[in-house]
Protein backbone atom coordinates (compact mmCIF):
# COMPACT_ATOMS: atom_id res chain seq x y z
CA UNK A 1 0.00 0.00 0.00
CA UNK A 2 2.63 2.24 0.88
CA UNK A 3 4.63 1.30 -2.40
CA UNK A 4 1.18 2.46 -4.15
CA UNK A 5 0.75 5.72 -2.58
CA UNK A 6 4.87 6.27 -2.46
CA UNK A 7 4.38 5.81 -6.90
CA UNK A 8 1.10 8.00 -7.30
CA UNK A 9 3.12 10.83 -5.06
CA UNK A 10 5.90 10.29 -7.61
CA UNK A 11 3.80 10.38 -10.80
CA UNK A 12 1.57 13.39 -9.55
CA UNK A 13 4.81 15.14 -8.85
CA UNK A 14 6.42 14.13 -12.42
CA UNK A 15 2.77 15.33 -13.98
CA UNK A 16 3.13 18.74 -12.31
CA UNK A 17 6.59 18.92 -13.29
CA UNK A 18 5.41 18.40 -17.20
CA UNK A 19 2.70 20.98 -16.68
CA UNK A 20 4.46 23.56 -14.77
CA UNK A 21 7.19 23.12 -18.11
CA UNK A 22 4.46 23.11 -20.40
CA UNK A 23 3.05 26.50 -18.80
CA UNK A 24 6.15 27.99 -18.83
CA UNK A 25 6.80 27.25 -22.57
CA UNK A 26 3.46 28.31 -23.48
CA UNK A 27 2.79 31.59 -21.76
CA UNK A 28 6.79 32.80 -21.60
CA UNK A 29 7.45 35.21 -24.43
CA UNK A 30 10.06 34.15 -26.66
CA UNK A 31 13.50 35.55 -27.76
CA UNK A 32 15.57 34.14 -30.32
CA UNK A 33 19.22 35.98 -30.44
CA UNK A 34 21.48 35.33 -33.94
CA UNK A 35 25.03 35.98 -33.71
CA UNK A 36 26.55 36.45 -37.02
CA UNK A 37 29.70 35.06 -35.32
CA UNK A 38 31.16 32.30 -33.09
CA UNK A 39 30.79 32.45 -29.25
CA UNK A 40 34.08 32.33 -28.50
CA UNK A 41 34.64 35.84 -30.02
CA UNK A 42 35.33 38.93 -28.04
CA UNK A 43 33.09 41.53 -29.22
CA UNK A 44 29.90 38.51 -29.54
CA UNK A 45 30.69 37.41 -25.84
CA UNK A 46 31.05 41.38 -24.42
CA UNK A 47 27.42 41.57 -26.34
CA UNK A 48 26.21 38.62 -25.33
CA UNK A 49 26.83 39.91 -21.72
CA UNK A 50 25.49 43.25 -21.77
CA UNK A 51 22.26 41.94 -23.16
CA UNK A 52 21.68 39.10 -20.96
CA UNK A 53 21.79 41.60 -17.99
CA UNK A 54 19.79 44.24 -19.30
CA UNK A 55 17.18 41.46 -20.29
CA UNK A 56 17.22 40.36 -16.25
CA UNK A 57 15.32 43.60 -15.48
CA UNK A 58 12.31 42.39 -17.47
CA UNK A 59 9.79 41.50 -14.46
CA UNK A 60 8.68 38.46 -16.61
CA UNK A 61 10.11 35.20 -17.12
CA UNK A 62 11.77 35.06 -21.20
CA UNK A 63 12.22 31.75 -22.90
CA UNK A 64 15.43 33.01 -25.01
CA UNK A 65 17.72 30.80 -27.65
CA UNK A 66 20.42 31.72 -28.73
CA UNK A 67 22.11 30.99 -32.30
CA UNK A 68 25.58 31.18 -33.74
CA UNK A 69 26.33 31.78 -37.67
CA UNK A 70 30.02 31.28 -36.97
CA UNK A 71 30.86 33.53 -40.27
CA UNK A 72 34.14 34.61 -39.11
CA UNK A 73 37.16 35.36 -40.94
CA UNK A 74 36.57 35.21 -45.08
CA UNK A 75 33.59 32.58 -45.26
CA UNK A 76 33.06 30.78 -48.92
CA UNK A 77 29.39 31.25 -50.29
CA UNK A 78 28.27 27.64 -49.77
CA UNK A 79 29.17 28.59 -46.19
CA UNK A 80 26.92 31.74 -45.76
CA UNK A 81 24.33 29.97 -47.95
CA UNK A 82 24.46 27.09 -45.10
CA UNK A 83 24.61 29.25 -42.36
CA UNK A 84 22.14 31.64 -43.48
CA UNK A 85 19.67 28.37 -43.93
CA UNK A 86 20.21 27.22 -40.69
CA UNK A 87 19.40 30.52 -38.88
CA UNK A 88 16.01 30.47 -40.73
CA UNK A 89 15.05 27.05 -39.72
CA UNK A 90 15.92 28.04 -36.43
CA UNK A 91 13.29 30.86 -36.47
CA UNK A 92 10.97 28.28 -37.89
CA UNK A 93 11.30 25.88 -35.28
CA UNK A 94 11.37 28.22 -32.43
CA UNK A 95 8.63 30.80 -33.29
CA UNK A 96 9.97 33.98 -31.46
CA UNK A 97 8.01 37.49 -30.51
CA UNK A 98 11.36 39.27 -30.70
CA UNK A 99 14.19 38.17 -33.37
CA UNK A 100 18.00 39.94 -31.77
CA UNK A 101 20.45 39.97 -34.84
CA UNK A 102 23.51 41.15 -34.41
CA UNK A 103 25.93 42.23 -36.76
CA UNK A 104 25.65 43.09 -40.24
CA UNK A 105 26.08 39.92 -41.94
CA UNK A 106 23.44 38.25 -39.69
CA UNK A 107 20.68 41.01 -40.39
CA UNK A 108 21.45 40.85 -44.12
CA UNK A 109 21.22 36.57 -44.75
CA UNK A 110 18.04 36.11 -42.20
CA UNK A 111 16.00 39.76 -42.07
CA UNK A 112 14.49 40.06 -45.62
CA UNK A 113 12.07 37.26 -45.34
CA UNK A 114 10.87 38.44 -41.73
CA UNK A 115 10.40 42.10 -42.30
CA UNK A 116 6.32 43.10 -41.50
CA UNK A 117 5.75 38.99 -40.40
CA UNK A 118 3.05 39.27 -38.18
CA UNK A 119 3.78 38.45 -34.27
CA UNK A 120 7.51 39.27 -35.26
CA UNK A 121 9.52 42.55 -33.95
CA UNK A 122 12.93 42.84 -34.93
CA UNK A 123 15.73 44.37 -32.95
CA UNK A 124 18.70 44.77 -34.62
CA UNK A 125 22.73 45.81 -33.53
CA UNK A 126 25.52 46.48 -33.94
CA UNK A 127 24.93 47.30 -37.50
CA UNK A 128 27.35 49.29 -39.67
CA UNK A 129 24.72 50.24 -42.92
CA UNK A 130 22.01 52.22 -43.18
CA UNK A 131 18.92 51.18 -42.33
CA UNK A 132 17.91 51.38 -45.90
CA UNK A 133 20.16 48.67 -46.44
CA UNK A 134 18.28 45.86 -45.29
CA UNK A 135 14.76 47.40 -45.72
CA UNK A 136 14.58 48.42 -42.25
CA UNK A 137 13.46 51.73 -42.96
CA UNK A 138 9.87 50.76 -44.53
CA UNK A 139 9.83 47.76 -42.16
CA UNK A 140 6.78 48.08 -39.68
CA UNK A 141 8.49 45.12 -37.04
CA UNK A 142 11.96 46.43 -36.32
CA UNK A 143 14.43 48.79 -34.26
CA UNK A 144 17.68 48.47 -33.37
CA UNK A 145 20.42 50.49 -32.40
CA UNK A 146 23.42 51.33 -35.03
CA UNK A 147 27.36 51.11 -34.90
CA UNK A 148 29.23 53.89 -36.09
CA UNK A 149 33.20 54.29 -36.23
CA UNK A 150 33.99 56.96 -33.52
CA UNK A 151 35.54 58.86 -36.22
CA UNK A 152 35.57 62.20 -33.77
CA UNK A 153 37.67 60.69 -31.15
CA UNK A 154 39.77 59.11 -33.95
CA UNK A 155 40.96 62.15 -35.21
CA UNK A 156 41.05 63.68 -31.47
CA UNK A 157 43.73 60.79 -30.99
CA UNK A 158 45.18 61.61 -34.20
CA UNK A 159 46.07 64.95 -32.87
CA UNK A 160 47.59 63.97 -29.64
CA UNK A 161 50.04 61.61 -31.50
CA UNK A 162 50.76 64.53 -33.90
CA UNK A 163 51.35 66.82 -30.46
CA UNK A 164 49.84 69.56 -32.83
CA UNK A 165 51.38 68.35 -36.20
CA UNK A 166 48.75 67.30 -39.02
CA UNK A 167 49.25 63.40 -39.86
CA UNK A 168 48.53 61.83 -43.24
CA UNK A 169 46.42 58.51 -42.63
CA UNK A 170 46.65 55.67 -45.09
CA UNK A 171 43.44 53.06 -45.19
CA UNK A 172 43.91 49.77 -45.80
CA UNK A 173 40.85 46.95 -45.16
CA UNK A 174 40.39 43.72 -46.73
CA UNK A 175 38.10 43.14 -49.27
CA UNK A 176 34.90 41.89 -47.22
CA UNK A 177 31.35 43.27 -47.31
CA UNK A 178 31.70 44.17 -43.33
CA UNK A 179 34.91 45.94 -43.94
CA UNK A 180 33.77 48.12 -46.96
CA UNK A 181 31.10 49.35 -44.58
CA UNK A 182 33.61 51.86 -42.78
CA UNK A 183 35.06 53.30 -45.57
CA UNK A 184 32.06 55.70 -46.37
CA UNK A 185 32.07 56.55 -42.55
CA UNK A 186 35.93 57.54 -42.96
CA UNK A 187 35.47 59.65 -46.23
CA UNK A 188 32.53 61.69 -45.14
CA UNK A 189 34.17 62.79 -41.80
CA UNK A 190 36.15 66.12 -41.60
CA UNK A 191 39.58 65.24 -40.66
CA UNK A 192 41.65 68.57 -40.88
CA UNK A 193 44.08 69.47 -40.26
CA UNK A 194 44.60 66.01 -40.73
CA UNK A 195 45.07 64.18 -44.36
CA UNK A 196 42.78 61.03 -45.05
CA UNK A 197 43.93 58.94 -48.44
CA UNK A 198 41.49 57.20 -50.15
CA UNK A 199 40.91 53.87 -48.71
CA UNK A 200 42.09 50.44 -50.43
CA UNK A 201 41.24 46.90 -50.20
CA UNK A 202 42.20 43.65 -50.74
CA UNK A 203 41.49 40.24 -50.85
CA UNK A 204 44.57 38.23 -50.15
CA UNK A 205 48.15 38.40 -48.25
CA UNK A 206 50.43 39.35 -50.52
CA UNK A 207 48.62 41.88 -52.24
CA UNK A 208 48.43 43.28 -48.25
CA UNK A 209 52.35 43.06 -47.56
CA UNK A 210 52.53 44.80 -50.60
CA UNK A 211 50.08 47.94 -49.63
CA UNK A 212 51.32 47.86 -46.18
CA UNK A 213 54.76 48.86 -47.32
CA UNK A 214 54.04 51.09 -49.82
CA UNK A 215 51.32 53.13 -48.07
CA UNK A 216 53.91 53.18 -44.73
CA UNK A 217 55.90 54.84 -47.34
CA UNK A 218 52.93 58.12 -47.76
CA UNK A 219 51.33 58.24 -44.19
CA UNK A 220 51.86 58.49 -40.99
CA UNK A 221 49.24 56.77 -39.29
CA UNK A 222 47.35 53.69 -41.15
CA UNK A 223 44.06 52.90 -40.50
CA UNK A 224 42.69 49.55 -40.67
CA UNK A 225 39.33 48.80 -42.04
CA UNK A 226 39.18 45.16 -41.75
CA UNK A 227 42.09 42.18 -41.21
CA UNK A 228 40.13 38.96 -40.57
CA UNK A 229 39.39 38.09 -44.09
CA UNK A 230 42.62 38.15 -46.04
CA UNK A 231 42.90 35.16 -48.21
CA UNK A 232 46.86 33.25 -47.93
CA UNK A 233 47.54 33.30 -51.80
CA UNK A 234 45.63 35.31 -54.48
CA UNK A 235 42.19 33.21 -55.50
CA UNK A 236 42.47 30.57 -52.71
CA UNK A 237 39.76 29.75 -49.70
CA UNK A 238 41.99 29.51 -46.86
CA UNK A 239 42.13 32.84 -44.82
CA UNK A 240 45.17 33.92 -42.76
CA UNK A 241 44.75 33.99 -38.89
CA UNK A 242 44.25 37.61 -37.70
CA UNK A 243 47.49 37.24 -35.15
CA UNK A 244 49.39 36.53 -37.97
CA UNK A 245 48.41 39.58 -40.24
CA UNK A 246 48.37 41.88 -37.39
CA UNK A 247 52.46 40.57 -36.23
CA UNK A 248 53.33 40.77 -39.53
CA UNK A 249 51.82 44.19 -39.92
CA UNK A 250 53.42 45.89 -36.79
CA UNK A 251 56.69 44.65 -37.74
CA UNK A 252 56.79 45.73 -41.29
CA UNK A 253 54.31 48.91 -40.94
CA UNK A 254 56.43 52.05 -41.30
CA UNK A 255 52.98 53.61 -39.89
CA UNK A 256 50.94 53.49 -36.62
CA UNK A 257 48.66 50.70 -37.17
CA UNK A 258 45.06 51.75 -35.56
CA UNK A 259 41.61 50.31 -35.99
CA UNK A 260 38.28 50.93 -34.92
CA UNK A 261 38.48 47.08 -34.01
CA UNK A 262 37.70 45.88 -30.36
CA UNK A 263 39.96 42.69 -30.90
CA UNK A 264 43.18 44.59 -33.00
CA UNK A 265 45.11 45.18 -30.01
CA UNK A 266 44.67 41.41 -28.54
CA UNK A 267 45.24 40.56 -32.11
CA UNK A 268 48.73 42.17 -31.99
CA UNK A 269 47.95 45.83 -32.97
CA UNK A 270 48.95 48.88 -30.83
CA UNK A 271 46.12 51.21 -31.06
CA UNK A 272 42.07 50.82 -31.33
CA UNK A 273 39.24 53.19 -30.50
CA UNK A 274 36.14 51.07 -31.30
CA UNK A 275 32.52 51.32 -30.92
CA UNK A 276 31.24 50.19 -27.44
CA UNK A 277 29.99 46.22 -27.46
CA UNK A 278 28.67 47.05 -23.81
CA UNK A 279 26.47 50.27 -25.56
CA UNK A 280 25.25 47.67 -28.70
CA UNK A 281 23.90 44.68 -26.06
CA UNK A 282 22.84 46.83 -23.01
CA UNK A 283 20.41 48.93 -25.90
CA UNK A 284 19.51 45.94 -27.77
CA UNK A 285 18.31 44.64 -24.12
CA UNK A 286 16.55 47.63 -23.43
CA UNK A 287 14.42 47.90 -26.83
CA UNK A 288 13.91 43.85 -26.33
CA UNK A 289 12.26 44.23 -22.79
CA UNK A 290 10.36 47.54 -24.11
CA UNK A 291 8.79 45.31 -26.76
CA UNK A 292 7.90 42.39 -24.22
CA UNK A 293 5.90 44.82 -22.35
CA UNK A 294 3.55 46.00 -24.68
CA UNK A 295 5.61 48.88 -27.00
CA UNK A 296 5.43 48.73 -30.53
CA UNK A 297 8.44 49.19 -32.94
CA UNK A 298 7.31 52.68 -34.38
CA UNK A 299 7.37 54.20 -30.85
CA UNK A 300 10.82 53.21 -30.27
CA UNK A 301 13.39 55.14 -32.63
CA UNK A 302 16.45 53.56 -34.53
CA UNK A 303 19.45 54.32 -31.81
CA UNK A 304 22.61 55.91 -32.90
CA UNK A 305 25.30 54.39 -30.65
CA UNK A 306 27.74 56.99 -29.50
CA UNK A 307 29.94 55.43 -26.79
CA UNK A 308 33.60 53.82 -27.43
CA UNK A 309 36.52 51.97 -25.87
CA UNK A 310 40.52 52.81 -26.32
CA UNK A 311 42.23 49.57 -26.71
CA UNK A 312 45.66 50.19 -26.50
CA UNK A 313 49.37 48.22 -26.50
CA UNK A 314 51.67 51.53 -24.75
CA UNK A 315 55.01 49.17 -25.47
CA UNK A 316 54.14 49.21 -28.85
CA UNK A 317 53.19 52.62 -29.53
CA UNK A 318 56.40 53.33 -27.59
CA UNK A 319 58.81 51.72 -29.65
CA UNK A 320 57.36 54.11 -32.80
CA UNK A 321 58.18 56.93 -30.41
CA UNK A 322 54.04 57.32 -29.16
CA UNK A 323 52.71 58.71 -26.48
CA UNK A 324 49.33 58.88 -25.44
CA UNK A 325 47.69 61.69 -22.60
CA UNK A 326 47.14 59.97 -19.54
CA UNK A 327 43.42 59.79 -20.29
CA UNK A 328 43.59 57.20 -22.75
CA UNK A 329 45.79 54.83 -20.32
CA UNK A 330 43.02 55.20 -17.77
CA UNK A 331 40.11 54.39 -19.95
CA UNK A 332 41.62 51.25 -21.41
CA UNK A 333 42.33 49.96 -17.87
CA UNK A 334 39.48 51.26 -17.36
CA UNK A 335 37.70 49.06 -19.51
CA UNK A 336 40.20 46.19 -19.64
CA UNK A 337 41.49 46.38 -22.65
CA UNK A 338 45.46 48.00 -21.76
CA UNK A 339 47.95 45.71 -23.13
Amino acid sequence: MKKSLAALLVGVFLLLSLCLVLYFNVASPRVLVIHTYDEDFGWTQALDRSYRKELKAYPRSVLTRWHYMRLGGAPSEQHMETAAASAQRAVEAFEPDVLVVFDDIAAKLVTPALLNRPGLRIVFAGINAEPVAYGFDTASNTTGVLERIPVEALREALTQLGHGKPLTMACLGDARAQALLEVPQLVAHDWAPHTLLPCEQVDNYPAWQDRVAALGQKADVLFITGYQGLHRVAGGSKSVPPAEVMAWTEAHSKALPLASKNGFVPDGGSLAIASSAHEQGQTAGRLTAALLQGRSPSELPVVLGQAFVVAMQTERLARRGYRLPAVYEAAARAAGTLN
